[in-house]
């Protein structure tokens, strides 16, 4: 596997941030288990100062990363045994990947998870973003490649079943979970692609860019690799173009368009398509 230092495209950082605080802190059926729990659960007392924390939390949703950073992280060294602690996991997750923390990100993400297991925010959030990051000859890269896998084709499992929350209409809710699924599919395609597998990389990326509401570009240039690889050149070229338009591969994206173009009109290689 070659290194891998992709920039997250600040559209994506909206993206992601944009469905977190569609969904909420918590967005998975077994987190609204818990929700349900907790209000049966009257007797247990109140405690006022916890609460106040937790409103911070929700208030800094949306605000500037650092405040979102600032917020989570005091409230998780106050009350590492709060209910709401996996939520605040899962809003750190998200603002340590808009503020390129990367491994905070990957070590919140574990937290999150560890404390609720279908967070599918999480879980997609780091499908895609671990493969962008890790080597396989990191110390330990092989295994939180394969943790990848595992969380993309888990969420992918879960976001079909997410109870819609009544603050979002019907639209809006497909809408986030398509971007949610096209987070998971990104991932697996670059996974594919580092394991030569061109075909099986070309179908994910497909879907991830097809599923998306606002397109990574980053997506249409791993696509265009991929096609690139498999033989089929129009597509590889029609990937580029897109990539080229935007983001941070433009320069990237117009020389290896150029370049499959060459080889076209020379016949140096032969199309699939």
């Amino acid at each position: 596997m070659t290194a891998k230092f992709y920039r997250f495209p600040i559209a994506l950082v909206a993206l992601v941030m944009a469905l977190a605080l569609a969904a909420g802190v918590a967005t998975t059926a077994s987190a609204q288990d818990n929700k349900d729990k907790d209000k049966n659960e009257k007797k247990e007392k109140v405690d006022k100062k916890e609460e106040a924390a937790y409103k911070k939390v929700l208030e800094a949703q949306g605000a500037d990363p650092a405040m979102q950073v600032a917020a989570g992280e005091d409230f998780v060294e106050k009350y590492p045994m709060s209910r709401y602690t996996g939520g605040v996991y899962g809003m750190l997750t998200s603002a340590y990947f808009s503020s390129g923390q990367t491994d905070k990100m990957f070590a919140a993400g574990a937290k999150a998870l560890d404390l609720d297991p279908n967070n599918v925010d999480v879980l997609s959030l780091l499908a895609m973003a671990i493969p962008r990051r890790v080597k396989s000859n990191t110390p330990d890269g092989q295994q939180q490649l394969a943790k990848a896998e595992t969380y993309a084709h888990h969420a992918i499992d879960l976001i079909p079943t997410m109870t819609k929350p009544d603050t979002m209409d019907d639209a809006a809710f497909e809408k986030a979970k398509n971007d949610k699924l096209s987070l998971c599919h990104s991932g697996l395609g670059l996974l594919d692609i580092d394991h030569q597998k061109y075909s099986d990389a070309r179908n994910e990326l497909t879907q991830a860019v097809q599923l998306a509401s606002n397109p990574d570009p980053v997506d249409y240039y791993l696509l265009g690799n991929a096609d690139s690889q498999d033989g089929f050149l129009h597509g590889a070229m029609a990937a580029y173009e897109k990539c080229a338009a935007s983001g941070p591969l433009t320069a990237q994206c117009k020389s290896r368009q150029e370049a499959v173009k060459k080889d076209i009109d020379s016949g140096t290689k032969l199309s699939r398509d």
